[in-house]
């Protein structure tokens, strides 16, 4: 019997290759003087109370984060002011806050100083930030990346492109409209640089951390880790009046960078704080977090969003934060109760360690369906399915649907692109056969009474037989029943009574 020959490596070529698989780029990275690494593991302890941190918002300049022992933060996330408006005018008359971009920079490389020297061995800072002016137009990325890199010897790790909004509408600049003069380009996204000190890997593997008493549990689900490592992340921005402050960024952008790089009881880092956000999406992790600002009135913003956090965290209620939350609407209450649900979700599928279409795929065999295929296409007509499977009665098939992922931001059928490609496939497939039974599995199911949850409900009938959140019990007992039972109509779930009877006779 011939014995398996091992795929053959490759080596760097003129134009590089698509796939990094078994491949030798030694003589790429020979062309460039080779960084600076150790095998520094110290890893501080850091006890709040102690250090006299209470809370972790704390007023104060963050070129002297004193507190805050050396090798004792993990990550440090942070989105520095770009000093515009008002309040930097005024702030500018009392000396507060630099005078010029070089100035900025000079700040900026202060800071980022401290933070290396609190950072653990292997510990990130990954940084947000935006690209400046017009006319000329300034990439603050790039002066970040030198400070980081350059002048204070910090591994760089990449660049994400964070993707704030979709580009087909928006405000233009009108005398340049479609013509060649002098176009001007819209900005969509920004940036987030990531470095490392020192080392690439974070101090000490997760079995030595477990003996020791450290951090070293991950939380992170398997579809978040694969969305988070591609290098353009699409996240909706947050709205300055809805968080009470002038440039906030969204609680998810730091949840998802704490989920990647840290374990749970790590500690998290914002060296200008504003809001809290990154210390809210530290609670709601079940992190440690640390923040300075120089604003009182920022520092008790963050205060109030922590502590409402915490209370959430405590009674099972992690919600986004509102202006109204000391005194919610039964509106809210219901927004709060939905993303506490989400969290539970998110957690099972960090613990399961598997991707969504993994979880639907044991669920299907679980309720008892014969899976006949995975990837399961119609044939002439460009779509396809995950699984193609029968029941255990009369051998009906049915198609299932996987319908997005389990992620932090937009989950499941949360995301538009995810609802209306998953309606399009069951239009297809209803077109295609009269009797061709669909199930929808996903992570999330669009809001109740929301214009994607009224959006897939009117495909009912022929397009859609049941659509099933796949750590929902009922949802469960519902595909069991289909698996043995093989219906004609859905059972009350995700479907009412009456809705059964209009679109199923």
């Amino acid at each position: 019997m011939t014995e398996a020959l091992a795929h053959p490596g490759t080596s760097t070529t003129a134009f590089g290759v698509g796939r990094r698989e078994n491949h030798d780029s030694s003589a790429f990275y020979a062309r460039f003087t080779p960084p600076t690494q150790s095998d520094d593991d110290t890893v501080a302890s850091l006890d709040f109370d102690d250090a006299g941190i209470d809370d972790g918002c704390l007023l104060g300049d963050s070129r002297d984060m004193s507190q805050v022992p050396d090798d004792s933060v993990a990550l440090v996330v942070t989105s520095p002011p770009y000093f515009v408006g008002k309040e930097y005018e005024l702030d500018l008359a009392q000396d507060a806050v630099p005078a010029s971009y070089l100035e900025y920079l000079d700040l900026l490389r202060e800071v980022f100083a401290e933070c290396a020297r609190v950072l653990e061995p292997g510990g990130r800072i990954a940084v947000n930030v935006a690209n400046l002016g017009r006319r000329p137009w300034r990439s603050l990325a790039a002066d970040v990346t030198r400070i980081l890199q350059d002048d204070l010897g910090l591994l760089l790790r990449g660049e994400v492109v964070w993707q704030k909004a979709d580009g087909a509408t928006g405000s233009v600049a009108w005398g340049s409209f479609r013509k060649a003069a002098n176009p001007v380009l819209r900005d969509m996204t920004e940036r987030v640089v990531i470095a490392s000190k020192g080392r690439f890997d974070r101090a000490r593997p997760a079995a030595q951390r477990a003996d020791e008493g450290l951090p070293h549990v991950s939380t992170i689900t398997t579809d978040e880790f694969m969305e988070a490592t591609l290098d353009v992340w699409r996240i909706d921005a947050e709205q300055a009046t809805r968080v009470g402050h002038p440039a906030p960024f969204p609680v998810e952008l730091p949840r998802r960078l704490i989920d990647l790089y840290t374990y749970r009881d790590d500690v998290v880092l914002d060296p200008f704080m504003g809001s809290g956000s990154t210390l809210v999406a530290a609670v709601r992790s079940g992190r440690r977090g640390i923040g300075y600002d120089l604003d009182p009135e920022f520092v008790a913003l963050a205060e109030q969003r922590v502590g409402i956090e915490r209370k959430r965290v405590a009674q099972g209620l992690t919600a986004s934060w509102r202006r109204s939350d000391l005194a919610p609407t039964g509106r809210q209450e219901a927004l709060f109760a939905d993303r506490d649900a989400q969290e539970q979700v998110l957690d099972r599928a960090a613990d399961a360690g598997k991707k969504a279409v993994d979880i639907a795929e044991a669920l299907l065999d679980e309720a008892g369906f014969e899976i006949v295929r995975a990837g399961a296409n119609l044939r002439g007509m460009g779509v396809g399915f995950p699984f193609l499977v029968t029941d255990r009665v009369e051998g009906h098939q049915w198609y299932v649907e996987v319908a997005g992922t389990f992620t932090t931001s937009r989950p499941g059928m949360r995301r538009n692109d995810v609802l209306w490609k998953t309606i399009g496939r069951a239009h297809v497939l209803a077109a295609s056969s009269e009797d061709a039974r669909l199930l929808v599995l996903t992570s999330h199911l669009p809001r109740p009474k929301s214009d994607g949850d009224r959006a897939l409900r009117a495909i009912g009938g022929r397009g859609l037989f049941d659509a099933v959140e796949m750590f929902d019990d009922d949802g469960r007992v519902r595909l069991a029943h289909y698996a043995g039972h093989g219906p004609d109509r859905p059972t009350v779930g995700f479907w009412s009574g009456q809705e059964i009877e209009q679109r199923f006779g």
